[in-house]
């Protein structure tokens, strides 16, 4: 029986449209019927829309693509031009420069995709340069989590540098700032500030305060005083002396230098002066020698401050270009939101499955290969690029569809006792598409747990699975089963018995199962956060649009044996910052549980309990 088994084993496929495991004969019966009825809806027929999200499964993208064409392509040449020089005497030099104030989320993935990919594309180089100028918000575990995460998307920094490398610097650039009267020590409030600038709506007149006045001396003494903790914070700042009557606010005498009472992570009680952004950004990337300083279009306005003090300090002019940011609808991002979730226990963590923080999908088993992917789908415009959630898991879909392997998980299961059978062996591919991911053995036994939801007491005529009197195939198992009886406690159905179908008609429909014996694990299902596409603005702010189904835990869910194997071999894919063994992390180990949906490792799995999260549905929602 056992070769019987082996021989007449179903070669399946996915209905993607029903979420079915099927034979290939059925599969292409219910294609064509569906075809028909569309070319029938579609009058004249219309030639479709070739698009990249209509792609064959197993065709990937053009990683490099994104720089080959558009914005980036357009960028590359620019500064070579301006500078009258070549790649080959200037070679490009970009920056990932990250606040170390909070964990980076998906937005932040396209930043680190440009910018270390852009370098890589063109034989360049990328600094890891950590913007710690604001040591009252920064901590040491972000500075961990962010050197992480660009390790895990694929990247290695040319060299993890720092703002704070440059503080001395940074310090005699202001005192020259000072001394070419182009810089002035202010004692005024934010009100009087304000003011200055045209008031609050900014339409009045513009003007200096009388401290702009103050002698080279003066300004001098008194930034030395600044610096010697002479002063609290907010009695008194730098301020840059740029064009007042400039139309663009970025040239309104930025501030250079404040007052912090806090000390720094790496200079401990050194400084009692710390250094803005506007003030710093641009001389670290003048002394790292950046070519391309690509940054999003929030910073559009600042290119002319940017350029303005480096021109004004008579330094290394790098080329300052902006691209549009990626934003995701349907979910948060600020990391006073999400702190806020947090701490009232929304969620369970930062890197909770749900989020959109970078540790928050690494977490939920969404590859790093597939995330790059989606970056280079979207393309590098100047124009924002505000994507539903829908989207960047249909990427995640098509990514996952191509690379890992099946296996056979049930989340509520129930036995069948087929009375007639015997305990064998089977021998079942990882991929049905995908011969080299091999194969591995799996017991059928006498008793097996398939869905509860794939048995009906009552039988109907729509209805294709197992029901009483009626058969229904089972995944890589030649005859169906037919159910004969059923026993109940009260309402629920605890064991089905059931026959081999030897003689009735092929299948319509296989269902998954698993054998006795098999490990009961833990599955959590995990829905969008928020029951809208723009939680900010639901009355009463976006925690009154929580999504009370935003996760689904089956707590007896069963796995089949070749999960050990596939935890063994694990990363699936092999890819980006995964392409070594155990390099992943526990969420590398990735199947796709057929019929249900792909799935992965938690990080709170344990030798005795094993987790898994949902990464994507098999398929789009119908309802998105």
């Amino acid at each position: 029986m056992a070769d019987a088994i082996t021989e007449g084993a179903a070669k399946l496929q996915l209905d993607e449209e029903t979420g079915e495991m099927v034979s290939k004969g059925e599969l292409k019966k219910r294609m064509q019927k569906r075809a028909k009825k569309k070319a029938k809806a579609e009058a004249p027929p219309k030639a479709p829309a070739v698009s990249k999200a209509a792609t064959k499964s197993d065709e990937s993208v053009d990683p490099l693509n994104m720089f080959r064409v558009g914005f980036l392509d357009t960028v590359y040449p620019e500064f070579y031009r301006e500078r009258n020089t070549t790649p080959e005497a200037t070679p490009v030099v970009t920056r990932f420069p990250p606040e170390p104030n909070g964990y980076l989320h998906i937005g932040h993935a396209k930043a680190i995709a440009i910018n270390f990919g852009f370098a890589k594309y063109h034989g360049g180089k990328c600094y890891l340069r950590f913007d710690d100028t604001n040591p009252e918000a920064e901590e040491e575990k972000y500075f961990t989590a962010i050197k992480d995460m660009i390790e895990w998307l694929g990247f290695k920094p040319y060299k993890i540098t720092y703002s704070s490398d440059n503080f001395d610097k940074l310090y005699e650039k202001a005192e020259e700032m000072i001394k070419s009267k182009k810089a002035y020590v202010c004692h005024c409030g934010d009100a009087e500030i304000k003011e200055q600038r045209g008031g609050e709506t900014r339409v009045g007149e513009r003007f200096r305060c009388d401290h702009a006045k103050q002698s080279v001396e003066e300004n001098l003494s008194k930034f030395r005083a600044m610096r010697d903790g002479e002063y609290k914070p907010r009695e008194a700042f730098l301020r840059m002396k740029q064009n007042i009557d400039d139309g663009n606010p970025q040239m309104w005498d930025l501030a250079a230098y404040r007052v912090l009472d806090a000390e720094h992570h790496r200079t401990g009680p050194k400084w009692k002066i710390y250094p803005t952004y506007d003030f710093t950004h641009c001389l670290c990337d003048s002394f790292e020698g950046i070519t391309h300083s690509l940054c999003t279009t929030e910073f559009t306005q600042s290119r002319v401050s940017y350029e303005w003090l480096n021109k004004t300090l008579k330094v290394y002019e790098p080329m300052q270009r902006e691209y549009g940011r990626l934003s995701i609808t349907g979910t948060v991002l600020s990391k006073r939101k999400i702190m806020k979730l947090v701490n009232e226990g929304y969620v369970r963590g930062w890197d909770d499955p749900r989020l959109y923080t970078l540790i928050g999908i690494k977490r939920r088993g969404v590859p790093p290969g597939a995330i790059l992917e989606f970056v280079n789908e979207l393309g590098v415009t100047t124009g924002a690029t505000n994507i539903q959630l829908a989207r960047f898991d249909q990427t995640v879909r098509r990514y996952l569809e191509r690379t890992v392997p099946r296996l056979m998980l049930v989340l509520d299961p129930i036995p069948v006792v087929i009375e007639d059978a015997e305990e064998i062996e089977l021998d079942i591919p990882f991929s049905p598409k995908i011969s080299a991911m091999g194969s591995h053995k799996v017991k059928f036994t006498k008793t097996v747990y398939i869905e509860r939801s794939d048995f009906r007491e009552v039988d109907s005529p729509e209805y294709f699975r197992l029901a009483p009197g009626k058969s229904v195939g089972l995944l890589q198992v030649p005859y169906p089963i037919k159910a004969v009886s059923f026993s109940k406690d009260g309402e629920r159905v605890t064991e089905i018995r059931a026959v081999f179908d030897k003689e009735g008609n092929k299948p319509k429909t296989y269902i998954h199962w698993v054998a006795e014996g098999s490990r009961n694990v833990e599955v959590r299902i995990h829905n969008s956060l928020f029951k809208t596409e723009k939680p900010d603005d639901v009355e009463g702010g976006f925690l009154n649009d929580i999504n009370p189904k935003s996760e689904e835990i089956w707590p007896h869910a069963m796995i089949e044996s070749g999960f050990g194997e596939v935890k063994s071999r694990a990363p699936w894919p092999e890819a980006a910052g995964e392409s070594e063994l155990g390099k992943g992390g526990v969420e590398s180990v990735r199947f796709q549980a057929m019929r249900v949906a792909y799935m992965a490792m938690d990080s709170d799995s344990t030798d005795e309990k094993l987790v898994f999260n949902r990464i994507v549905s098999l398929k789009e929602d119908a309802g998105k």
